[in-house]
């Protein structure tokens, strides 16, 4: 049976609780929310989970866990910085309820397990789990972690530490007078637990190191057909240097004999000698490249222009500032980056003088990336689509409160531009 609603429970009741949202409030902490509106939502889920636990015992829980997080819900999507400090929160209090009450219920006759000394004991052991909890987490910044975690897959992993120990919780309640099968389960379901966190941050950072591997293989790709370009150009410009002085001299010749059609003659053929060297070169194409500080996003458009290059597409990429620190994840910008301009190369690559301007400005606390393409002007039979289901808009939308995504069309342009807020409120 589980504790009676003694003296000695009442006292554990209510300071397990005062100890559980002590430890919540210091680890979720919400850019948005006011310090008044959190404190007095902190005061109504402590009388709420107080009445509920005497009223269900621990069968509550799970029940207070919803409560808290539709109480702290701001918005549609999901909060799975919220999800993952409660929960964290809650294995806390399993963790330092369950671990001293099978430890030191040895040093206590079995009577005196509901005695204010033994509870009074367990109390004071889950206060020190707590705080050394919150100095560990405070010491390593996982707070960053956790705000700007946009996957499940943590969430997922704390949920099922929550089951596990919840119902291990509930089983030492159930049996806790057959103390050698108890303390095994325990034991079992801790290096389980154990097991289990290992295995899930291994995976993680295997799959982490792939992928960076991957980039950097890219990276590396992208960078060598850069420098081949270079040296292309190169070669292109010593031709141009040795045609140039030949052409030059027989400008001077042409002047020294003073004939004049013979001059202009010369002057056109070095103009357009000239224009079409110039225009030729991959050095205005590639010019503010420099202020790409960003190796992974410098990949992308080393890549994406040399790409359109080879399409013969008229092409103009500017950035005049520097640009280093996302505010979104690298990874997701990339991918979306990488999908809206192959959407732009497709739609020009067929037509005759197809044009794409590239853009990314910086204006207060806004980074925007402008992606524009040219239209065709001839009718088509085929069926007119733009692709904007395979950008994955309306995702990254719910998962970024600081992106907007905008795109219109013209007779002559379709133009998309990604805004992202650089600052929070």
């Amino acid at each position: 049976m589980l504790l009676a609603n003694t003296g000695p429970h009442i006292l554990r009741v209510l300071l397990t609780w005062l100890i559980f949202y002590y430890v919540l409030n210091l680890i979720y902490q919400p850019r948005k929310l006011s310090l008044q509106r959190k404190s007095l939502t902190l005061i109504g889920l402590y009388s709420i989970s107080v009445i509920l636990d005497f009223v269900l015992h621990g069968y509550s829980y799970f029940l207070i866990l919803m409560i808290i997080y539709f109480s702290f819900k701001t918005n549609q999507r999901v909060n799975y910085y919220l999800i993952n400090t409660s929960l964290l929160s809650f294995l806390v209090k399993f963790l330092s309820v369950i671990i001293p009450s099978r430890l030191f219920i040895y040093l206590f006759p079995i009577q005196d397990v509901k005695s204010y000394s033994f509870i009074l004991v367990i109390l004071f052991f889950q206060f020190l789990f707590s705080f050394a909890f919150i100095y560990i987490y405070k010491f390593f910044d996982l707070d960053k972690k956790f705000k700007f975690q946009r996957t499940p897959m943590t969430s997922i992993l704390l949920g099922y530490l929550y089951i596990v120990l919840y119902a291990t919780m509930l089983f030492v309640r159930q049996f806790k007078y057959y103390l050698n099968l108890v303390t095994g389960i325990l034991i079992f379901v801790l290096i389980q637990c154990i097991f289990i966190v290992f295995i899930f941050i291994r995976e993680r950072r295997r799959q982490k190191r792939i992928y960076q591997d991957k980039l950097a293989q890219e990276q590396v790709k992208n960078l060598k057909l850069y420098t081949d370009q270079l040296e292309h150009d190169q070669l292109k410009l010593r031709h141009f240097k040795h045609d140039y002085k030949n052409l030059l001299f027989s400008l001077k010749t042409v002047a020294d004999e003073k004939n004049y059609d013979a001059m202009n003659q010369a002057l056109d053929k070095l103009e357009s000698y000239s224009d079409d060297y110039l225009n030729n070169l991959s050095m205005e194409l590639y010019k503010d490249l420099n202020n790409v500080q960003n190796p992974y996003l410098k990949s992308l458009f080393i890549s994406k222009l040399n790409t359109i290059n080879q399409n013969n597409i008229i092409c103009h990429f500017t950035c005049h500032t520097i640009l280093d620190q996302l505010p979104i994840s690298t990874v997701d910008l990339v991918k979306l980056l990488n999908s809206s301009i192959d959407n732009a190369i497709n739609f020009t690559k067929d037509q005759p003088h197809g044009a794409i301007q590239l853009a990314i400005t910086k204006e207060d606390q806004q980074l925007a990336f402008l992606i524009n393409n040219s239209l065709a002007v001839l009718p088509t039979t085929d069926p007119e689509q733009d692709h904007l289901d395979f950008l994955h808009i309306k995702y990254l939308k719910k998962k970024y409160a600081n992106i907007f995504i905008q795109y219109s069309k013209s007779d002559k342009w379709f133009r998309f531009h990604i805004t992202l807020i650089t600052k929070g409120d």
